[in-house]
């Protein structure tokens, strides 16, 4: 948790100077495609989400995946976001590509989204998004996943000093660099984020989804196979018949569930036996006169 905290605070600092857009906070509600673990967080990412989705998932229920869709927005906030999904051992899903409109449209519906133009996860949505601990597009589809650089506003930049900028220009970088690091995201999406002007969205090949963020975080990895056999990234064949592929996938979801619930009730414990210490510190120690 030390890194954690160490980029929470770099981030606030750094990063409130980046350009934000006045706009409706994120859409947060219970997924109803799902079996009833499943959230939806949808829309423009503002200050203040990272409280409303903390409090959405630790007071509204025990979510173990959060579907995507999400043009991006605050950096800082998505960050923030994104470090709580993973201490929260949440799963993640962004929307898949479909072969017309009318069937984006009722995947849109299904997953009840607002604003059919939030089908996707991009900019700062890529940052919740490398939080999960096991990715994944919704309906096994070509994932619609987003990167482009972050900037500073023209407002901003007339408040600071030339150097001043560069010098935020460079600590956003290392922070970007860092948060990429912990959560297991190959070093090459730096330079890929930084090579993508900010207005132009630079979209994840299907077989870079597939290779460095479909399924299970490298770390987990290992402990999966163990548990469920490892699973082949490839139709039921002879070799691999079909009733194996579906226990195998039973065995990762229970698994999956089982890392979100134990890290949910761990956080809810946490809070309780802090606020029961605080609680404890008011009480005076000495016997009453």
């Amino acid at each position: 948790m030390t890194i954690f905290k160490s980029i929470a605070s770099s981030t606030v600092l750094v990063i409130s100077i980046l350009v934000s857009v006045t706009a409706v906070a994120a859409e947060l509600h219970l997924d109803p495609s799902g079996s009833g673990t499943g959230a939806v967080f949808e829309g423009q990412i503002e200050a203040g989400d990272f409280d409303r989705f903390k409090d959405f998932i630790l007071k509204g229920g025990r979510a173990t995946d959060i579907y995507l869709a999400s043009p991006g927005g605050n950096l800082a906030e998505a960050m923030k976001i994104g470090m709580l999904v993973r201490l929260l051992k949440l799963s993640t899903v962004v929307p898949s590509k479909q072969l017309t409109n009318h069937g984006r449209d009722l995947v849109a519906t299904r997953h009840d989204l607002k604003n059919s133009k939030d089908y996707a996860c991009a900019s700062a949505c890529f940052f919740i998004f490398v939080g999960g601990i096991y990715r994944s597009s919704a309906d096994h589809g070509p994932a619609i996943l987003g990167i482009h650089s972050p900037t500073l506003s023209l407002n901003d930049l007339t408040k600071v000093a030339p150097n001043q900028a560069t010098v935020a220009t460079d600590r956003i970088r290392t922070i970007i660099k860092n948060y990429l690091k912990v959560m297991d995201v190959p070093a090459k999406y730096v330079e890929e984020i930084y090579s993508a002007p900010k207005s132009r969205v630079r979209w994840i090949r299907n077989d870079e989804f597939e290779s460095d963020f479909a399924g299970f975080i490298p770390e987990l990895k290992a402990f999966v196979a163990a548990k469920c056999g490892p699973r082949p990234d490839r139709e039921p064949s002879h070799q691999t018949p079909k009733i194996n592929v579906q226990a195998e996938q039973a065995c990762e979801t229970r698994i999956r569930d089982g890392l979100a619930f134990s890290a949910f009730n761990d956080e809810v414990k946490r809070r309780n036996d802090e606020n029961s210490q605080s609680m404890f510190n008011r009480v005076p120690q000495g016997a009453p006169n």
